[in-house]
């Protein structure tokens, strides 16, 4: 349960500092207050830990392994991770985006309309989860 509990909060961390770093490319963050501009990287970064835990479990079902990180079917666990959580990402940010819930500044390049931040986040982060769960699992044993 530790574990687990070390591993949501370093998943957590590392959306917050991503979200904390790509805010300025988000037009609707320009000129706020750095405590409401937190808060709401907070809360994405909340958001994220849920698209991450969903995504995990999905690859555990692949897997058929909770503790899929760990276990011998880690590749195609791990490409059902990423896929996962990007596919997600990407159409919670396409509904966000059309709903006017946030909008790009116009630095942010955009693929297919999608920011290439969010969109790295997900092709990115969810690697370096799976290196942390290893790594977490390691030092437990």
């Amino acid at each position: 349960m530790k574990r687990w509990f070390l591993f949501a909060l370093l998943v957590l961390a590392l959306n917050f500092a991503w979200e904390m770093m790509q805010a300025s490319w988000f037009a609707n963050m320009r000129g706020l207050p750095l405590s409401r501009g937190t808060l709401l990287c907070f809360r994405a970064a909340l958001g994220d830990l849920v698209i991450t835990a969903i995504a995990f479990a999905l690859a555990g079902i692949v897997a058929k392994s909770a503790t899929w990180p760990i276990g011998h079917r880690i590749i195609v666990a791990t490409i059902a991770f990423v896929v996962t959580s990007t596919v997600i990402a990407v159409a919670y940010e396409h509904l966000a985006l059309s709903t006017g819930r946030w909008r790009y500044d116009e630095t942010m390049a955009t693929l297919f309309g999608i920011g290439m931040l969010p969109l790295l986040q997900w092709l990115l982060l969810p690697m370096i989860d799976v290196w942390l769960f290893r790594l977490i699992a390691r030092r437990a044993t």
